[in-house]
């Protein structure tokens, strides 16, 4: 069995060897348009954010910015095997931490599902 797939996404044993060295790990895919026919595939995994990591993007948002933010907080909750092909790819793509950040805080609560109804 493959290890790891050529875009980056766990093989099965990988997979278990995270779970068992972080605990929850999430997989987190994004689609790039490379042109106007092409998109690139890139996976990585992470663990669940701390809560302290998420209080430290949220305060450091309005100082640095939100793709400085997002980055910092996505470095530190992704896996050290995926860390140098993340650092790699956003580079390249650097609207990616944002993306990512987003869906990560969505583990923590961060969403737009949220109804306020007056009473």
């Amino acid at each position: 069995m493959e290890d790891q797939k050529k875009n980056g996404a766990p093989g099965l044993d990988t997979t278990e060897a995270m779970k068992q060295k972080y605990g929850k790990v999430y997989e987190v895919g994004i689609s790039v348009p490379v042109d106007d026919e092409n998109d690139q595939e890139l996976n990585y995994r992470f663990k669940r954010p701390p809560v302290p990591v998420y209080d430290r993007f949220v305060k450091t948002m309005s100082k640095v910015g939100i793709s400085k933010a997002s980055k910092a907080f996505i470095l530190d909750s992704v896996v050290d095997e995926d860390r140098e092909r993340l650092i790699a790819d956003m580079e390249e793509y650097p609207g990616i931490s944002i993306t990512i950040g987003n869906k990560l805080g969505e583990l923590l609560g961060l969403g737009n599902d949220v109804n306020l109804k007056k009473l």
